[in-house]
């Protein structure tokens, strides 16, 4: 039977008026928090937010740059490169006859001025033998981790800022360079995955740490480089949080037992909650203006497992990149150096010009990086033929047969 659309139309209809008017009451409720916002100094966000302890929403720090600032950008280098490295990755397939996993990085590095340059490379990387396939902690135990799903994920990115870091090496050693990876180096992954210590112990307290410090080093030798790691369309809402914590005023045990991540019982915190970042930058900044300088909230509870890299990555602001509102993550480094933070903001709005409200880069990067469905189904069929080559054997599951076999 199907769907019955004059029940559902008389549905639709009957909630729009609720829907209206809710609508009508959170655009008064947006305008009104703009307002109040707006009003806050510097000196008073900084001390509310520095102070707000933990509350059952997520509220950024804010710095000397204010509450929600709006800050243009300055004109970029006249010579300058930009960079980006990206990945994909074929997971371990239990319905394969080979265990394995491969990680495919691809970059872009592009170079503006008076000698302009275009270089792109694609490099897979199969995984095969147990000493790719496993995590072992460094004691020599027998203990051991598969690298597969999330995990398999976290290592990709670890691998993405390693080969970063080799290709900012080697870009020409004396022009200002833009460094991007796309989306977030917060490791959801490796915290919701309750692994054991040793896991993040070698892919952050050792990989991740090596790449950042080689990214560190080649900042301070002579040539500015802004590392940045950006997000597209970005969900969170860390800034309408830090508004929450600014308008209510209220300590953090009494926000504990009245507020919740989306409402308040305290009339002066529920009048601003409810919104997140992107609708409060999308009112605020013109195209190519960012947004203040923020620390994250998240660092506690982001690296829980004990490490110290929260630290350098907790630092981020938000831009109009001409067609979104975009999340950029950047590191301690680039946050304390306002000179080659504005120079980052200035090249990466002009890599957002050039690909239409995108970085170009990160978009050439992914060309070169990404796995299609296609590739994936050749993969397979490729392993497949290798190994009954070799005269290995090659049992396929049950589940792969119906797949491929009619009922009738």
């Amino acid at each position: 039977m199907s769907l019955d659309f004059g029940q559902t139309a008389r549905q639709l209809m009957a909630a729009m008026g609720d829907v209206a008017a809710t609508t009508r009451t959170r655009r008064q409720r947006f305008a009104d928090t703009l307002d109040r916002a707006l009003a806050i100094s510097p000196a008073e966000a900084a001390n509310r937010t520095g102070s707000a302890g933990r509350r059952p929403f997520i509220a950024a720090r804010t710095g000397d740059e204010g509450l929600l600032a709006s800050i243009p950008p300055p004109e970029p280098p006249t010579d300058w490169s930009a960079l980006s490295v990206d990945g994909s990755h074929i997971d371990v397939d239990r319905h394969l006859p080979l265990r394995c996993y491969l990680i495919n990085l691809g970059g872009c590095a592009l170079t503006y001025g008076s000698n302009p340059d275009c270089r792109l490379f694609s490099e897979p990387t199969l995984a095969v033998g147990d000493a790719d396939l496993y995590l072992r902690p460094p004691d020599g135990s027998l203990e051991e981790t598969p690298i597969s799903g999330p995990l398999l994920g976290a290592l990709r990115t670890v691998r993405e800022v390693e080969r970063l870091a080799d290709a900012v090496d080697a870009l020409p050693p004396d022009l200002p360079a833009l460094a991007l990876l796309d989306g977030t180096l917060a490791f959801w992954d490796l915290q919701r995955g309750s692994y054991p210590r040793y896991v993040s112990e070698t892919l952050i307290g050792e990989r991740l740490h090596a790449a950042l410090a080689q990214l560190r080093e080649a900042s301070h030798r002579g040539r500015p480089v802004a590392v940045a790691a950006y997000t597209s369309r970005p969900q969170t809402t860390e800034v309408a949080g830090a508004v929450r914590v600014c308008l209510c005023g209220s300590d953090a045990t009494e926000c504990t037992r009245r507020c919740s991540a989306r409402r308040s019982d305290l009339a002066q915190c529920d009048g601003a909650a409810g919104f997140d970042d992107r609708e409060l930058f999308d009112a605020l900044l013109e195209p190519g203006f960012r947004s203040s300088l923020y620390q994250s909230g998240r660092v506690e509870s982001r690296f829980a497992m004990g490490l110290t890299v929260g630290a350098e990555w907790s630092h981020f602001f938000y831009v109009n990149s001409g067609t979104e509102i975009a999340r950029v993550e950047v590191p301690d480094w680039v946050a304390d150096d306002r000179e080659l933070l504005a120079q980052g903001h200035a090249m990466l709005i002009k890599q957002c010009e050039l690909g239409l409200g995108y970085p170009v880069v990160i978009s050439e990067a992914h060309e070169q990086a990404v796995v299609s469905s296609h590739d994936r189904a050749e993969f397979r069929r490729l392993a497949i033929m290798l190994m009954e080559q070799q005269g290995l054997p090659t049992p396929g599951s049950a589940k792969t047969v119906s797949k491929r076999l009619p009922w009738v």
